[in-house]
């Protein structure tokens, strides 16, 4: 289909260097698709059955690998092992200490003769009696091992002494080399002459201690024991059984899983060259198909980059929520592992490819996102890729129906009913239907769904704006009479509003014959014709009836200034769109309608009064601006429009006429290049136009003339019974 008029379409090179730089965003997004499934299928986890500390295993765990882990009973043997050279630390009761000291103070008093034995004051004597009794009441009395193991773990050894043979239960003469420790000490600490601090130990040693066990002491040194001995590790061979079925589990088990799981991991070389690749081999498998199926099935979503984004950000969605729920129930504790078993993941993005795009994408995504999801989170395969795929298509089949957002909680719920079923069915094959692990089932999967609902009716509309997407539910919300510009409408211009009305059930009609959006061609031609709200009584169906006949504002009119009026609907038009903030989708409609087509009566006037010469006429000033119908529903709308307004002239209401009316008006339209820039194909234009006549046919169908009663017959009187 070619176009003839001048000056309205793109250059060739224009119109390629655009597709260039469309071409090149679709390739990088492409890419991005291909770099996020990579990394999804790379960086999976483990799957490993959680076993809980204390309960009985199910059945019993081989290991799959060779690996060590941290032994806890081996490391607690060591410990052991080590803490048997670890004595006790003693140390000397302040009670002892006070009463030796007071016997000492009333020595001194009592005999004077102590002045010719040591060279000092009282004063001196009695200051070195306050250092002996603090050394002695901070003094901390062990072994020689202990000592020993204290000074190779870097512990201070200040104020500890050795001291053999030291019984808590009895009175302890302290060995020599104790108190010579305590004097030097007195003496290095306090710089005191020797022989006074000589004399008071004397007089010290000479009696039996009571010493008592420091708990506390002894307490924080085992610990710092116990600190220094490594984990011991034990090597487990692949092939090994780590548990058996009814065993019980204890930390010992945990650690080996854990390791088992760890040592899988690592043995996956995340960071090998190969591994990476071998990652992106698989994403570029699964984009290549997605791709070639929508290049056969849905080549629009491939050619428009919105609908491309709009499909990479539902399913980057779907991924994230899917990693969300391994790490909550894989890495957290065992009740939630219990109760949120088998995550319903996939229906989230099953519903909004539903509605935001269509359901064939939704259907073929559904199952390449159950597949992936299914081999790649850490769940049990079988049964998520099963509660995934049923819900999914449940989803599916009920989301695509959707008119209002409140619907989706009813679509949730059908879903739960169907999950129902599968938790009915796994719970029988697995001998646990009588159990209550299967409500447990049931109430997860309905939390599960309730959660899914809030978060879908969240996201809709945020998607729907940023994309620009128009789903039913949005429409539905512009379909309300109560709307302020449909009252302006049907108060300022009647018959424009009433004409809005016709177009849309004759739109709609049209558009369902082909698979294109109806309920979309319906609401948005209520809108069509907003423009005219700001001159109404220039167009015919509002012009006002004077002597009996509608007056024509036009007779006071040149042809271009009528044609100017005409087509200044469309700025019109949009302009008020962008005042109530109508969609972008209402208002593309709103200029593409009409196309570039020409306003072929004042075009011709025009000609008549310049005496049927052309070259003397600007044909643009005739034409509406444009553009070019885009989408098949514009190009639906333009076909309904014209064709319901011609008919409304129409003398001969007969098929024939109707038929060779829509025919001449289709072929105008083609042969303008109307539709050049629609994805419109000649057999939906030919769908089209026998459609366009069966629906004007309908609306313009003969009725039955009454006839008219006699007067005699209306003043016969009634048959009176009996």
């Amino acid at each position: 289909m070619a176009a003839t008029h001048k000056g309205k379409r793109p250059s060739k090179r224009a119109k390629e260097v655009k597709e260039e730089e469309r071409l090149g965003v679709r390739l990088l997004i492409g890419l991005c698709f291909i770099l996020i499934i990579a990394g999804f299928i790379h960086f999976r986890d483990i799957r490993m059955e959680f076993l809980e500390i204390d309960s009985m295993a199910k059945g019993y765990v081989v290991a799959q690998v060779d690996f060590e882990f941290p032994d806890p009973d081996a490391t607690i043997v060591l410990r052991q092992e080590a803490l048997r050279d670890v004595g006790r630390i003693y140390r000397l009761s302040d009670s002892e200490i006070r009463q030796v000291r007071h016997k000492f103070e009333n020595y001194l008093i009592h005999h004077p003769n102590w002045r010719k034995q040591v060279n000092a004051t009282f004063e001196e004597m009695y200051n070195a009696l306050d250092a002996t009794c603090e050394t002695l009441q901070a003094a901390n009395i062990t072994d020689a091992r202990t000592l020993k193991k204290r000074q190779e773990l870097g512990l201070s050894t200040d104020d500890y002494y050795v001291a053999k043979e030291i019984d808590g239960d009895r009175l302890n003469a302290l060995p020599e080399s104790f108190w010579n420790q305590i004097r030097d000490k007195i003496v290095n600490r306090y710089h005191f002459p020797s022989h006074p601090v000589q004399f008071i130990i004397d007089y010290f040693k000479g009696s039996r201690w009571k010493v008592y066990h420091d708990v506390d002491a002894s307490r924080v040194f085992k610990q710092a024991v116990e600190k220094e001995i490594p984990e011991k590790y034990t090597q487990v061979k692949a092939g090994n059984r780590i548990i058996d079925q009814g065993e019980k589990v204890t930390h010992r088990h945990v650690a080996m899983l854990t390791a088992m799981k760890a040592a899988l991991r690592d043995s996956r070389n995340l960071w090998n060259i190969h591994t990476i690749i071998g990652s992106l081999v698989y994403a570029i498998l699964i984009v290549s198909i997605s791709g070639f199926y929508f290049y056969l099935r849905q080549p629009s979503l491939l050619e428009s980059v919105r609908q491309l984004t709009l499909y990479l950000t539902i399913v980057v969605l779907a991924l994230i929520l899917g990693k969300l729920a391994e790490l909550l129930i894989i890495h957290t504790s065992s009740q939630w592992t219990d109760f949120f078993r088998y995550p319903i993941i996939v229906p989230f993005a099953s519903i909004l490819l539903c509605i935001l795009l269509n359901e064939e994408i939704s259907l073929f995504s559904t199952f390449t996102l159950t597949v992936l999801m299914g081999i790649t989170l850490a769940f049990e395969h079988s049964y998520f890729l099963f509660i995934n795929l049923v819900t999914s298509v449940v989803a599916v089949v009920t989301a695509k129906n959707m008119k209002k957002r409140k619907e989706v909680f009813v679509v949730c719920a059908k879903i739960w009913l169907s999950s129902a079923f599968v938790v009915f069915a796994y719970n029988l094959t697995n001998n646990t239907i009588f159990t209550p692990l299967i409500l447990i089932d049931l109430a997860a999967t309905l939390i599960n769904f309730m959660f899914l609902a809030i978060l879908l009716i969240g996201l809709m509309p945020i998607l729907e704006s940023l994309f620009n997407v128009m789903t039913d539910m949005t429409l539905m919300e512009y379909m309300d009479p109560t709307n302020d510009l449909l009252k302006r409408l049907a108060i300022e211009a009647p018959g424009t509003y009433q004409h809005s009305l016709s177009i849309g059930h004759v739109a709609e009609y049209v558009a369902n014959s082909i698979g294109a959006n109806g309920l979309f061609c319906r609401i948005t031609t209520l809108y069509h014709d907003i423009g005219k709200l700001n001159t109404p009584h220039y167009y015919t169906e509002n012009q006002m009836l004077s002597g009996g006949k509608p007056f024509n504002i036009h007779q006071l009119l040149t042809p271009i200034e009528s044609a100017y009026i005409i087509k200044s609907h469309i700025q019109d038009g949009v302009a008020l769109a962008r005042q109530y903030k109508l969609p972008q989708p209402f208002i593309d409609v709103i200029q593409q309608h009409h196309g570039t087509t020409l306003i072929k009566y004042f075009y011709v006037k025009q000609l008549e009064e310049m005496g049927g010469n052309t070259e003397d006429i600007d044909e643009n000033a005739f034409r509406y601006p444009g553009p070019k119908p885009q989408t098949k529903e514009s190009a639906i709308i333009m076909l309904s429009d014209s064709s319901e307004a011609a008919s409304r002239s129409l003398q001969d209401n007969s098929e024939e006429s109707i038929r060779n009316l829509v025919e001449k008006i289709v072929s105008e339209k083609i042969s303008d290049g109307q539709f050049d820039d629609s994805p419109l194909t000649f057999h939906e234009l030919f769908t089209i136009k026998e459609k366009l006549i069966e629906i004007i046919k309908a609306t313009h169908h003969l009725r039955i003339k009454y006839p008219e009663m006699k007067k005699d017959d209306q003043e016969k009187p009634e048959f009176q019974p009996g």
